[in-house]
């Protein structure tokens, strides 16, 4: 009897060792759901409704008279600002994100394009049509900086016959 109890003991022991020593899964770990959030309430700002009246229109003047003034293109500080204001009206969601693509739309700057591509994969078509409208300044050939001199044509290989 005694090496019977003491074999379910030692199974035992084995067993829960067993059971703590395995690594345990975390679910949604990897996963960035702030995409699917942010899509989450613009959908509900949506079926919700705006709610007109003055209140709306009042709420509207307020957002606006929040958005600071664009920043001059050598202006880094302001730059920053001005992004970070954008990023949290597009996380916020509805006619806030509307309203940052607007301003990226407005201000043409290189440092809007990661926020501006964001737009285009947005849910609400809305966005997404101001941010292609905001994309258009950036189509065509790029520079390496605006005001930048062409580069000059590239020479031809030492041994031009052997390339033609």
């Amino acid at each position: 009897m005694n090496q019977a109890l003491s074999g379910a003991a030692l199974a035992a022991v084995i067993a829960v060792l067993w059971l703590l020593g395995r690594p345990r899964t975390t679910i949604l770990r990897s996963t960035d759901t702030s995409a699917i959030a942010a899509l989450n309430r613009s959908q509900m700002t949506l079926v919700q409704g705006s709610g007109g009246g003055p209140a709306a229109t009042a709420a509207a003047a307020h957002a606006a008279a929040d958005t600071p003034a664009l920043p001059a293109a050598s202006d880094l500080r302001g730059r920053r600002q001005l992004l970070l204001h954008l990023e949290r009206q597009f996380q916020a969601g509805g006619g806030e994100r509307q309203r940052a693509m607007a301003t990226c739309a407005a201000w043409g700057h290189r440092a809007a394009l990661p926020l501006i591509q964001r737009g285009l994969r947005d849910g609400d078509p809305r966005v997404t049509q101001l941010a292609a409208a905001a994309m258009e300044r950036f189509r065509g050939r790029s520079s390496a900086a605006p005001g930048a001199p062409a580069q000059p044509a590239a020479k031809a290989p030492r041994n031009v016959s052997r390339t033609r």
